[in-house]
């Protein structure tokens, strides 16, 4: 963007937003109706650049307002294109949003707030999507995200008693590939977020340190956590040459699985299409995500 047409656009951008984004709000409520006001600008504006400037002044606006202690436990109900997601253990809270633009590209932006700090810490999530070179085996920083938007978050541990969280979400970007995601959040001794951890040990050779679902927009995929029955394999029968197995209902995540159209497209994931019936999961198995394939989702609990 030119110095002339990035003066030309700030101009159209009312001064309150302006002035309002580099102060502090006096309540809450005050902060929440000047998001949703810079909100509805942002749904307004038909030119990409236009976007981008209302977006930063949103983004510095909502870093205020979660600077009041009130904003640990405030719903934000009118910002509807803020997706807000706190941990089962109060931890903290993700707020986050992606930015459509004229291409039918996505970007996201995002704060992770922890809970009953004071003074308040928060962590800006930074979007690097686009230059990470290989974003299913790197272990990344708030600096270095791998955008989504999640919307389940699943507490759990590593043998050695560290705190992590498994988070699902969907990871769209362009027009041609559509993602979803299966990512691990953790905390250092500081308390710093950092996402990516190696606890998927039976899936693609054990390097993964997250799971990058892709496949074709015109498609449906399905990524849940959901109660099954599961058959555990147990004592081994000498008679039967095997394994007694006994069918236990545990918590999994369940997911579609994903086949290209044709053999001959396989890799090119614009191609790529639910398999009808079939679903794979992964279950928590020695501080591991354990997968699994072939579940009958039949036995949903």
């Amino acid at each position: 963007m030119t110095i002339r047409l990035a003066l030309f656009l700030l101009l159209l951008v009312p001064v309150k937003f302006i002035t309002v984004s580099g102060q502090r709000f006096q309540n809450i409520r005050q902060a929440e109706d000047t998001l949703s006001a810079i909100l509805a600008n942002i749904n307004m504006a038909t030119d990409d650049s236009i976007k981008y400037l209302y977006n930063k002044i949103f983004s510095r606006c909502l870093y205020n307002a979660l600077k009041l202690t009130t904003s640990d436990s405030y719903q934000f109900d009118s910002l509807k294109n803020l997706a807000k997601l706190t941990s089962p253990d109060n931890k903290f809270r993700i707020f986050h949003w992606n930015l459509p633009t004229g291409d039918g590209k996505h970007r996201y932006f995002g704060f992770i707030k922890l809970l009953g700090k004071d003074p308040p810490v928060i962590y800006q999530l930074i979007d690097r999507s686009d230059s990470l070179l290989l974003p299913d085996t790197a272990i990344l920083d708030n600096f270095h995200w791998f955008g989504a938007l999640y919307y389940k978050v699943i507490p759990g541990e590593t043998a050695t008693g560290e705190k992590i969280y498994t988070l699902l979400g969907w990871a769209g970007r362009n027009p041609v590939i559509s993602q979803k995601v299966i990512e691990i959040l953790h905390f250092d001794e500081q308390e710093r977020p950092g996402f990516g951890l190696r606890i998927f040990p039976g899936y693609h050779g054990g390097d993964m340190t997250r799971i990058i679902f892709r496949f074709s927009p015109s498609t449906s995929m399905s990524l849940k956590y959901e109660k099954q029955l599961v058959a555990i394999p147990k004592k081994w029968n000498s008679k039967t040459r095997s394994f007694d197995s006994i069918t236990e209902e545990s918590r999994m995540i369940v997911f579609d699985r994903l086949i290209p159209l044709d053999p001959q497209l396989k890799g090119q994931y614009q191609f790529y299409v639910g398999a009808g019936d079939i679903s794979d999961g992964f279950i928590i198995e020695q501080n591991c995500w354990k997968f699994i394939s072939g579940i009958d989702t039949r036995n949903k609990k």
